[in-house]
């Protein structure tokens, strides 16, 4: 029982917080509160919330850090109104290892804003997460739709789809992307630089394993 008192005080907590300082609207707090509750019905699932609790060795112990999406949507997408808090929900839920009430939060929010291209790139994220950082049919399904629903010549979804392949390991597939998207933006664009970083380490490591491929065949002294 204790397991489930900490969960509904958290629970209030976050409702609160969303309601009063935030003044998130009313539709808005029905996701974070459906997102809750799915969390609650997860954790009833999986866990074990009739067992007492057992004291923790350190206060951040069993969460996650900062996906590589969480950093960079900070940087290129919309982390204000209700999308970004939205966005912000999910990469806490992430941190907690909740994938599936992220997933499930941002399901919902699509629902009422269908052509929200950031919404939908942070949905991609969250099942690329649920999948265990595989790029599923359902991932590459949502990203496709992300950049269906994109202006034109908009390259977030290609680029949070690079970060999405690059972390499954499918280096090459991430390269050529960013490779492609790079070649097709506009000099000014804000995009460029941070590409061109990404491209720069593809260029390094592959130096370094000429280096180290030349020093193995070269003859011992």
């Amino acid at each position: 029982m204790m397991g489930w008192l900490i969960f509904a005080i958290l629970a209030l907590v976050i409702l609160g917080i969303l309601a009063w300082p935030l003044r998130l609207g009313r539709s808005a707090l029905m996701l974070a509160a459906a997102a809750l509750f799915t969390a609650a019905a997860g954790y009833a699932w999986q866990g074990n919330p009739g067992l007492p609790g057992a004291p923790a060795a350190g206060r951040d112990e069993g969460l996650r850090s900062d996906t590589l999406f969480a950093t960079e949507r900070l940087r290129f997408l919309n982390h204000f109104g209700e999308t970004g808090i939205m966005l912000g929900t999910a990469d806490a839920f992430h941190r907690t290892g909740m994938d599936g009430a992220a997933a499930g939060l941002l399901r919902n929010a699509i629902l009422k804003h269908p052509d929200d291209v950031d919404l939908r790139i942070g949905y991609a994220h969250a099942l690329f997460m649920v999948a265990g950082a595989h790029i599923t049919p359902a991932v590459a399904l949502a990203f496709d739709r992300a950049d269906r629903v994109a202006k034109p010549g908009d390259p977030a979804p290609a680029y949070f789809r690079g970060f999405a392949e690059l972390e499954s390991g499918d280096v090459g597939a991430a390269e050529q992307r960013w490779r492609a998207l790079y070649a097709s933006l506009p000099a000014a664009s804000p995009w460029r630089a941070p590409l061109a970083q990404r491209l720069a380490m593809f260029d390094m490591m592959r130096a370094a394993a000429a280096q180290r491929e030349a020093g193995a065949a070269s003859p011992g002294l």
